[in-house]
């Protein structure tokens, strides 16, 4: 059994500071490693900022966050939300090798809080070669420091949060088995929003159809889809009713009662916090552009072809 060396070993150690520009509109790596952590290694964050994720090759580890500890091991990818009182450090006589980069960028938080929201900061059952490979690449990336390099960088972050969300979202893993989209619990709720929207649903029996409490229901529900029930149900609403607007010519009485909503004046009121729009500006807006899109599809090809022939004559 391979023991933990007695010194925190760096294979890798990377810096970068972006732009402020970048930092409004980028995820941005500000620190990169790979090191096999040593019996000196117990790291107790002040409040860098950013968050931290770190993969784990080898070995085994732990992670505390807030006073609660977390094990860390092979294949596991760690989130530390650095705001919080945090640490971690490898088990006893463990040779602890991780990946990890620091991160900061829009949004950010609100990711952590979406994908930690069951509860634990560690996922596990993440396709460790996928991400392994996505943290080497980040490295790459800031080593040549190319033009691109902001861009690039945002889009591998990038694929580590997809990745993260593919772990959280797979109810019960098994090897080569296709991804469900959201956990098993949460089908026939979802399912009766999407066929039933226009009736007055209530989260007490969505949660009942999950098997579950209301207070885990939307614990869950928010883990799998980054929003509550309530919202879910809204937004669903929301895109049955810009159909309706772009297809038919009914009231928008009409298309409130039809998507739910029993008042117009709610109904408009959450299209427009929704979507920056009220509804019959929406319609008016899709249907001119429709209309656009339809001229210029009757100019091509035949008729600038006779309007480029007719420019030769006249040349």
């Amino acid at each position: 059994m391979r023991k933990a060396p007695k010194e925190t070993k760096i294979i890798v150690s990377l810096f970068h500071t972006p732009t402020e520009g970048s930092r409004e509109i980028f995820y941005c790596v500000l620190r990169a490693g790979h090191l096999i952590a040593g019996q000196d290694y117990k790291r107790v964050h002040p409040n860098y900022p950013g968050h931290k994720l770190l993969l784990c090759l080898k070995g085994e580890g732990f992670i505390e966050v807030n006073g609660r500890a977390f094990p860390v091991k092979p294949g596991d990818l760690g989130w530390i939300y650095n705001h919080h009182a945090n640490k971690h450090w490898p088990a006893d006589n463990s040779p602890w090798e991780i990946l990890w980069i620091r991160v900061d960028g829009p949004h950010m938080d609100q990711i952590y809080k979406t994908l930690t929201a069951a509860g634990s900061p560690v996922f596990s059952g993440v396709d460790a070669r996928l991400g392994e490979a996505i943290f080497r690449r980040i490295f790459r990336i800031m080593q040549s420091r190319g033009v691109a390099m902001e861009a690039a960088l945002h889009a591998e972050v990038a694929n580590v949060v997809k990745l993260l969300f593919t772990s959280r979202h797979e109810a019960n893993p098994q090897p080569g088995a296709k991804v469900p989209e959201i956990p098993m619990s949460l089908v026939k709720p979802m399912e009766a929003m999407r066929l039933y929207y226009e009736q007055p649903l209530r989260v007490a029996d969505l949660a009942a159809m999950a098997g579950m409490s209301v207070s885990n229901f939307f614990r869950h529900f928010k883990a799998a889809t980054g929003t509550s029930p309530i919202d879910w149900l809204k937004r669903e609403r929301i895109n049955q009713a810009k159909r309706r607007l772009l297809e038919t010519n009914d009231s928008l009485a009409k298309i409130a009662e039809e998507t739910g909503y029993y008042d117009q004046f709610y109904f408009s009121r959450d299209f427009k916090r929704v979507t920056g729009i009220a509804p019959s500006h929406y319609r008016a807006r899709e249907r001119a552009h429709k209309t656009a899109i339809g001229t210029e599809e009757i100019r091509n090809p035949k008729t600038e072809m006779r309007n480029k022939g007719e420019g030769r004559a006249l040349e």
